[in-house]
């Protein structure tokens, strides 16, 4: 069953990188597939063509965002001035590339999701902001700070977690009006125009990218490179390239404290003696953010006048610069109640590492990662095919069987499809199944066990689905892939649309013969599910092509009931919440 992250609009941010060592082969695959689920291929080829074209309003169409934003209004409450600030942050907005730093939660066996009820900060501007009014007491004296309001965008994620389509909010919102915790994001993370930041971010020096040496060549050196001394900072004179390998060398070998020291931040938790391994955990959740954690305390510092911040997750350490130095210290009682803009929900940047690991080509990366970190070069970009299907063999009695996915379809070479249809008949009424008909089964149901293959090939066509990537899915679909595929609910792709757009899928859908009255395993039908999410455009093509508006859930609600709910609880589709900034 569905459940929500809590009312805490931070939530509880868990490390979807793993551990933060990422030295296997495996935990570069898994970064790479994020990146082609959290910003798609055709998204970024949409959004940066309408981007290039200034439309900042198309391009933020093309990646699922909503945009609550009139000018007009703006203007008219912070100036003209403001207003034109306002409209360049947007001219250069890169929601696509946004999506890969957005704050996220494992949320399902599709992958990580956002985390919801989430709010993150978005400006460009280099002066300090007004202090919220209920935090004037966690902000230093700074008579320099400006007290006149300052207009910001402000991104929000969805109100709920797991089943939520993977949607965003765009709005103008005044900084001291920010209440709670909520995230600030710097600018190589979303603006074009970020270039050499970017390029810092990402890991690479004047000469050379992490990873490589200065004429391109991959190398993976097995100790560290050697000795950091000064702290990450942009502005800083060091090999940032050195800087980003030391601290991954140093993080892969289990040398949490060394690691941190390498990016210019103490560590005042005694990790040696630590029983129960609540400090190293708190480490570990900070790892991914580690070669920018210093220059992030200095940037929210400066902005916000602060010297103290909870980190991103569960505000288990707390981050400070209280001396001029980046320290993590343990979190006290009064740190943990602390608001404000939350520490390092971002990953670090990781292209450079699937280069030298050649899981990527310079022409597979994001144009605006190409533009910072190969200047001189052009790029040949283009969306890529989807990935082919697995082979996958099991034990079926005495012999090892192959399995094969034809037309869509999971297919069993020394079998029938008559044999299958009769062995799964006989086990739906309690008899014995073989390793075929399991697999089969497995492949169309979701049903356990699952062989490791298709557990993994079901998990990414699902997840092309909860992340809105319409056009591999309809690629996939047009190729001859089943349509009648479930997922681990019971669901079909029916159940999907309000992740995906429901205009383009659905026709293909009924044409294939899906029904929208089939129910999942909680009983709820296609309808039931867009109501839940407040999918009211998705609901009305449903009705429309014939499905039973009257249809009670599990709890005999109709869907106009579970609507009634989810508006009450303030999910729109898309829907602007009040008027616009």
């Amino acid at each position: 069953m569905e459940e929500d992250a809590g009312s805490n609009p931070v939530g509880p941010h868990r490390d979807v990188t793993g551990t933060g060592e990422m030295g296997r082969r495996g935990d570069w695959r898994r970064y790479a597939r994020e990146l082609a689920l959290f910003s798609p291929p055709a998204m970024v080829a949409a959004v940066t063509e309408r981007r290039r074209a200034g439309d900042w309003r198309g391009a933020c169409a093309a990646a699922r965002v909503d945009v609550n934003i009139d000018l007009r209004h703006v203007a008219a409450r912070f100036g003209t001035e403001e207003a034109a600030r306002i409209e360049a942050d947007l001219r250069g907005f890169a929601p696509d590339l946004l999506r890969r730093f957005l704050p996220r939660v494992q949320g399902s066996a599709e992958g990580p999701v956002l985390l919801p009820q989430a709010s993150i900060v978005l400006s460009r501007r280099t002066d300090p902001f007004p202090a919220p009014a209920a935090e004037e007491q966690q902000s230093t004296t700074d008579s320099a700070r400006r007290c006149e309001p300052v207009p910001v965008l402000i991104v929000e994620t969805p109100r709920r977690a797991v089943r939520a389509p993977q949607r965003l909010t765009l709005r103008v919102g005044a900084a001291h009006e920010l209440t709670g915790r909520w995230y600030d994001l710097p600018d190589w993370c979303w603006h074009a125009d970020a270039v050499a930041a970017r390029r810092w971010a990402y890991g690479a020096s004047a000469t050379r990218l992490a990873w490589h040496t200065p004429d391109g060549t991959p190398h993976r050196p097995e100790q560290p490179p050697g000795t950091v001394a000064s702290p990450a900072d942009p502005t800083a004179e060091v090999d940032r390239a050195a800087q980003v390998e030391t601290i991954d060398v140093l993080l892969a070998q289990g040398r949490l404290v060394e690691a941190y020291r390498a990016a210019g931040c103490d560590v005042e938790l005694n990790v040696d003696e630590d029983p129960y391994g609540w400090h190293r955990r708190s480490l570990i959740r900070l790892a991914s953010a580690l070669p920018v954690i210093t220059a992030e305390v200095r940037r929210l510092g400066r902005r916000y006048g602060r010297t103290r911040f909870l980190d991103g997750s569960v505000a288990s350490v707390v981050v400070t610069a209280d001396d001029g130095r980046t320290t993590v210290r343990p979190v006290t009682w009064e740190n943990r109640r602390m608001k404000g803009p939350a520490l390092c929900a971002l990953r670090v940047p990781r292209e450079a590492a699937l280069l030298s690991h050649g899981l990527l080509t310079p022409d597979d990366l994001h144009p605006l990662v190409h533009e910072a970190l190969f200047p001189a070069r052009a790029q040949s970009w283009r969306v890529p095919s989807p990935p082919p299907l697995p082979v996958v063999r099991v034990r079926c009695g005495g012999d090892w069987h192959t399995l094969r996915v034809t037309d869509g379809r999971l297919v069993a070479e020394q079998h029938t499809e008559e044999d299958l249809r009769r062995e799964l008949l006989l086990a739906g009424l309690g008899g014995p199944i073989n390793g075929c008909a399991t697999a089969v089964r497995a492949w169309r149901t979701g049903a356990r066990p699952m062989p490791k293959r298709i557990r993994l090939a079901r998990r990414d066509v699902f997840g092309l689905a909860r992340h809105g990537d319409t056009d591999t899915l309809l690629a996939l679909l047009s190729a001859g892939f089943d349509p009648s595929l479930r997922d681990g609910t019971g669901g079909t792709l029916m159940h999907w649309l309000p992740h995906l757009d429901h205009t383009r899928v659905l026709p293909l859908l009924l044409s294939a013969g899906l029904s929208v009255d089939e129910r999942d395993r909680d009983g709820d039908t296609p309808l039931h599910r867009a109501a839940r999410v407040g999918a009211t455009e998705v609901m009305s093509a449903l009705v429309e092509a014939g499905a039973d508006p009257r249809a009670p859930d599990a709890s005999g609600r109709t869907p106009a009931d579970i609507l009634a709910e989810a508006h009450a609880r303030g999910a729109r589709w898309p829907g602007p919440d009040g008027p616009p900034g």
